[in-house]
């Protein structure tokens, strides 16, 4: 059996309340070689008093904000195992994880996955898992550079190769604050495999201030997940340039739920400057190949739900937006969604 070292990167920001189980779950892993790294990320609540009770226990990194792509490197640059983990603070892990994720280590891994369980923020099961499918194991390049997805699990239920991390780093800082786990889930699998663990192992806590659908509808937070969408498209473009490999002509517009952000912005005159290119037409037409496409397990009603509002949009515009808006805010009040709209008239 292999016993690589592991080296477990907590990072926190203001999670004072839920600091302590993730910290305990680290602590508590049956798996003997490791190292617990806690990296604080310029919080302004009481996780630094809280932190002080773990000096003897964990290494400590203290700096000021700069958002999670920072605490990553920070962690990582005083990380010494060969597997890295890293474990956001507002979540917690099974005390036989890392245990698990040795027996199935091997050479020409780039990173492990395995299940989460959904819980909330007092820790009680929503009865909902993730990933919704399973992810394909072994080579995700070919996937990858035609639709820049798969069924990944956000941070806390992944590890990957040191190797992998070294070919990732650095990170944009400013553009990955939040959500800094994306760059790696993209870029560590053109560094060798994917294993799958299927099995529980990560207690992922919804708490509301971790969602964006259910959100309510805000432009700022749009264009914020647009720009994470584009920037999804060159972190595959820039590593497959490494190793030679050529992306999907359209795989600018692959991903479903992106084109609709785009077209929301376009339509409301916000456009970005990455989406320069962008049409209604570019985005009606290979909007509704990309939904037809996929094999996200939709049914047909949430097929045409994504794929109306970009067909309407080449006949009525302003009717089209409306339509991305309830589709994409689904959860929102009927006062949010029409402050929203008219938020967008304003800018025209």
């Amino acid at each position: 059996m292999s016993q690589p070292f592991f080296s477990v990167i907590i990072n926190n920001y203001n999670y004072a309340r839920f600091l302590p189980d993730a910290i305990e779950s680290a602590l508590a892993q049956t798996y003997p070689h490791k190292e617990i790294i806690v990296v604080d990320d310029g919080s302004t609540d009481e996780s630094r008093q809280i932190l002080q009770r773990y000096a003897d226990r964990v290494k400590l990194i203290l700096k000021e904000n700069g958002g999670q792509a920072s605490a990553f490197h920070a962690g990582f640059a005083a990380a010494r195992g060969e597997v890295i983990c890293f474990l956001d603070s507002d979540d917690y892990w099974a005390p036989h994880l890392l245990e698990r994720v040795a027996s199935v280590w091997r050479p020409g891994l780039a990173m492990v996955e395995w299940r989460m369980e959904c819980v909330d923020a007092q820790g009680k099961l929503m009865g909902k898992r993730l990933p919704n499918r399973l992810p394909p194991r072994g080579d995700l390049r070919p996937r990858l550079l035609r639709t820049i997805s798969y069924p990944w699990t956000p941070t806390s239920a992944n590890a990957f190769s040191r190797r992998a991390l070294e070919a990732t780093f650095p990170l944009d800082e400013q553009l990955w604050r939040i959500s800094a786990d994306l760059p790696l889930l993209l870029a560590a699998p053109f560094y060798g495999v994917l294993e799958f663990i299927d099995e529980p192992l990560t207690y992922y806590r919804i708490h509301g201030a971790n969602l964006f659908h259910g959100m309510p509808p805000n432009w700022a937070r749009l264009e914020r997940e647009t720009r994470h969408g584009l920037a999804r498209e060159a972190i595959i473009r820039e590593h497959a340039a490494r190793q030679g490999l050529k992306p999907h002509p359209r795989l600018s517009y692959a991903l479903p739920a992106l084109n609709l952000y785009r077209l929301m912005l376009l339509l409301a005159g916000r456009a970005l400057p990455e989406m320069q290119r962008d049409t209604r037409f570019k985005l009606a037409i290979w909007g509704v190949e990309a939904v037809l496409k996929t094999d996200t397990p939709w049914n047909w009603r949430e097929r045409w739900g994504w794929m109306r509002p970009l067909l309407v949009a080449l006949v009525a515009p302003r009717k089209a937006l409306e339509l991305a808006a309830r589709w994409v805010f689904w959860s929102a009040s009927e006062e949010e969604l029409q402050r929203f709209l008219r938020e967008a008239v304003a800018s025209q």
